[in-house]
């Protein structure tokens, strides 16, 4: 266990650690693209009573997911803090996914609504269990900036695979398969799914690790001290920053993939090639995320982030224009050019979440990956949430109607909603990242300042540059860092 932290991260490690996100990034994306649709056309729940399920499930969301991330950081066994999780999490993770899509048929709307607001609960709470330790998991495994940055790069290709997977069987099961009997389809992808989802758990628990001393740097808080210091995280500006570009990047894509079923099935009435469109867009993710990993080290996270969100924009703005009769082989082009955008819009807030661990220890003086993790993920989920319950509303605002032929204002109202909110969303995103003051060469210098710090280090002694430095990316003056 000796100098854990200096382990090299090989191709092992790489696979080990990056298949996790199998779970996080399909499992969530099924979730945005076809749950709304599920509740309003095969379950019959009015639009808002099916945004009121999501909502309702993620306001828990804002107790678990800072509650897990302190949790996280005082837990001791001996798998370590974060490890562990992966464990006990197998059998749940499977029974909350497949539970999500049994078909509850009964007269009373408000029973199937109970059912599916508890069932998304459970969901919810499964996810925060796993997925906040092992967010905050590359924090452990290494200190270098490019070695978290492949790590990360290795996670968000397992997750784009599986968004591939997810983007593609479940829509192409219930629309092609089981078109007659979509209940069955979403039964079939529940289970097929959630044993896809579970199984990785045990390549991540045994392909990774903690470093030796990671027992004793458990926080000693109190789990209700450690909780409301929670409102201390926000205090560092780049973590400010980062959480706003996360927020943006993934509430455009949220819009994007919540509408794009309804785009493709009512104003274009071509639900068939729905499968194609959004596989066309995960393939491009997919094939352009190592030249964003690679650019990514060379101009810095928050500038490849820029990059993308320019791209998704452009496509944007593409698809309000085109007409309905547009050609099948374009509007499979303009999908797969939303892919090259969002592959760096939505890699790059995850590839930062290490460098704002430890710009939040040289704020604070102390290490709380755990805590960054969970608050970062409680944002992500509450915008989510409030993002699709509004969505729902709108549906019903321009006066769509499930499973029958659309009205022209409900036909224009879907092509405005699908085409102009990611737009919107992207470019207040790419302003904010213009922001974003951590850069490969700045986090050399608080990496270099952090480690003379933890050996005792007088903060009297620091020279003028690294003084500006840590200045610029916590926004506090140099002498209220390192408080403990």
């Amino acid at each position: 266990m000796a100098n854990n932290e200096n382990k090299k991260i090989g191709l092992k490690a790489l696979a080990a650690y990056g298949c996790g996100d199998l779970y996080g990034g399909g499992s969530f994306l099924i979730i945005s693209t076809l749950f709304l649709f599920f509740l309003t056309d095969v379950i019959g729940l009015k639009p808002a009573l099916a945004g009121a399920v999501v909502l309702a499930g993620k306001a828990w969301d804002a107790v678990s997911d800072p509650l897990m991330g302190c949790i996280s950081d005082r837990t001791r066994s001996k798998f370590g803090r974060r490890r562990v999780y992966f464990l006990w999490g197998l059998v749940p993770v499977f029974v909350s996914f497949a539970l999500l899509w049994v078909s509850v048929k009964t007269d009373s709307e408000i029973v199937a609504f109970i059912y599916y607001l508890l069932t998304y609960i459970l969901f919810c709470t499964v996810s925060t269990m796993v997925m906040i330790p092992y967010a905050a998991l590359p924090a452990e495994m290494t200190r270098d900036y490019k070695e978290r940055t492949r790590l990360s790069g290795a996670r968000m290709l397992f997750s784009q695979i599986s968004a591939l997977l997810a983007g593609t069987i479940p829509g192409y099961l219930v629309k092609n398969v089981y078109a007659s009997n979509p209940s069955k389809g979403f039964m079939i992808v529940g289970i097929v799914f959630g044993i896809f989802y579970t199984l990785p758990w045990l390549f991540v628990f045994f392909g990774t690790w903690e470093p030796a001393d990671n027992q004793s740097a458990a926080s000693s808080q109190g789990l209700g001290e450690s909780f409301r210091q929670l409102g201390t995280l926000i205090q560092c500006r780049s973590y400010r920053i980062h959480i706003g570009m996360y927020l943006l990047a993934y509430t455009a894509m949220d819009t994007l993939s919540a509408f794009f079923v309804y785009y493709v099935s009512y104003y274009l009435g071509r639900g068939k090639i729905y499968t194609f469109c959004l596989g066309a867009m995960l393939i491009a993710q997919l094939i352009m995320l190592p030249f964003y990993m690679w650019l990514a080290n060379r101009i810095g996270k928050g500038r490849t982030y820029t990059i993308g969100a320019a791209i998704v924009s452009l496509v944007s703005l593409s698809f309000f224009f085109i007409p309905r009769n547009t050609p099948t082989p374009l509007l499979i082009a303009l999908s797969a050019g939303f892919g090259l955008g969002l592959s760096a819009v939505v890699s790059m807030p995850w590839a930062m979440l290490p460098e704002s661990a430890d710009v939040d220890e040289l704020l604070h003086g102390r290490a709380r990956p755990g805590a960054v993790s969970g608050t970062f993920t409680l944002c992500r989920k509450l915008v989510q949430a409030l993002v699709l319950w509004l969505l729902s509303l709108a549906l019903g605002a321009i006066g769509y109607i499930p499973n029958v032929e659309q009205s022209p204002a409900a036909l224009n109202g879907i092509r405005i909603l699908f085409a102009t909110m990611p737009f919107i969303f992207v470019v207040l995103g790419a302003i904010l990242s213009l922001r974003y003051p951590v850069t490969p060469e700045s986090f050399e210098v608080i990496k270099t300042e952090l480690e003379r710090l933890r050996s005792g280090g007088s903060k009297e002694s620091v020279d003028s540059g690294t003084k500006l430095v840590c200045e610029e990316l916590t926004g506090r003056p140099y002498s209220e860092i390192y408080t403990r």
